[in-house]
């Protein structure tokens, strides 16, 4: 037998196929059924009339009104299986395909009511999400654009800061992540996107790449500013990354940035559709080794390039495919990071990140934000 019934149980929230699929934003868990080419979203009476009025759907059930229908015996105590049980006998449905992350709680109770379900193993759940429609586009453009205004909101509190006994200072006040960080994310909020887990880091921090940084800041050792906020209006990501530093950086720290630089550029002028996603990581790795730039167990420590060079970017801000060394081949309308970056413990850490679209003869560069290490 073939599924051709697609189930999710979920919030929108937190489940991007969900939100994809319907353009609603919900809490809470909502029961949503592709069948037939018809799309129903079940809904709680606290979501209803606005599910009605705002989800891309063909129908919106009530949760409330199936519970009703349920032997009085069992209505109390009846859970979400038992409401989407009643609507399956309905739709005179037999089984259901699901997403790979589809709660096994939810599967086991289904199947022990003599439905079959399989689950897709392919991510997205929705393929038609790894290639960007003109409006996906434009909506993960505007992301950017907020997100270059808050880095260069950042970078001038570095630039304006002074260097007092080898930290920087900035209106009298030791400038530290924290209170940069506090300044981006309230910047993002104004703009109507929310950030989470934005990096500030320096110095050796800035050596291990999701090290959201703390601390004072210090003159001559490079801070990793990396924001990736998400609208609170379309659900769409932006991405970026910048490395500077105030004051003189070490010969090598500088030398560092420039290879990161110029790997990027690299990894820039090989995307373009066809291309396999582990054609342009090699290349960057071999270009940072011939630098003399290796990447390794180094004093007992991962360093060097020690993570892949990019991600696909939409609503979720990791999602396929992805450009490393895996099996992915890029194609026209991924949207995807570039973002090389070297890590050393000694000599701390340097990223750069742009955000690019696939396009048949190469790639279209999203992201309009100065790249300069000295500030």
């Amino acid at each position: 037998m073939t599924l051709n019934t697609l189930l999710i149980i979920d919030s929108s929230e937190n489940n991007a196929d969900l939100y994809y699929r319907t353009r609603f934003f919900v809490p809470d868990p909502a029961i949503f059924i592709e069948h037939r080419g018809e799309k129903i979203l079940v809904l709680s009476d606290l979501e209803l009339d606005r599910g009605k009025k705002e989800a891309e759907v063909d129908a919106v059930l009530s949760l409330t009104e199936y519970r009703k229908n349920l032997p009085p015996k069992k209505r109390n105590k009846a859970g979400v299986i038992d409401m989407l049980d009643l609507v399956f006998k309905e739709l005179k449905i037999k089984g259901a395909l699901v997403p790979g992350s589809f709660p096994i709680k939810y599967a086991d109770e289904l199947r022990k009511l003599g439905y079959r379900i399989d689950y897709k193993k392919m991510e997205p759940f929705f393929e038609e999400r790894l290639k960007k429609t003109a409006q996906e586009i434009d909506f993960i453009r505007d992301a950017l654009k907020k997100t270059a205004k808050a880095m260069e909101l950042a970078i001038r509190m570095i630039a304006s800061s002074e260097i007092k006994k080898d930290k920087l200072f900035l209106n009298g006040k030791v400038l530290t992540s924290e209170r940069i960080k506090g300044e981006i994310n309230a910047e993002l909020s104004r703009s109507g996107f929310t950030a989470q887990h934005t990096i500030v880091a320096g110095g050796t921090q800035s050596s291990m790449p999701h090290h959201t940084g703390e601390g004072p800041l210090l003159a001559g050792k490079p801070i990793v500013i990396d924001i990736f906020p998400r609208s609170q209006e379309n659900g769409y990501f932006g991405d970026m990354t910048r490395t500077v530093v105030k004051g003189e950086p070490s010969e090598e720290g500088e030398r560092m940035y420039q290879t990161v630089l110029k790997g990027q550029k690299l990894g820039i002028r090989l995307i373009k559709d066809g291309v396999k996603a582990k054609e342009v990581h090699g290349a960057i790795v071999d270009f940072f080794k011939k630098n003399g730039f290796e990447t390794g167990n180094i004093d007992g420590k991962q360093q060097g390039f020690i993570h892949s060079t990019g991600h696909g970017l939409g609503l979720e801000i990791h999602e396929p495919p992805r450009v490393s060394s895996g099996d992915d081949v890029l194609e026209e309308g991924n949207v995807v990071t570039v973002e090389p970056g070297l890590y050393y413990e000694k000599l701390g850490g340097v990223r750069i990140e742009d955000v690019v679209v696939v396009k048949k003869d190469g790639c279209l560069n999203l992201t309009r934000c100065p790249k300069r290490f000295r500030v």
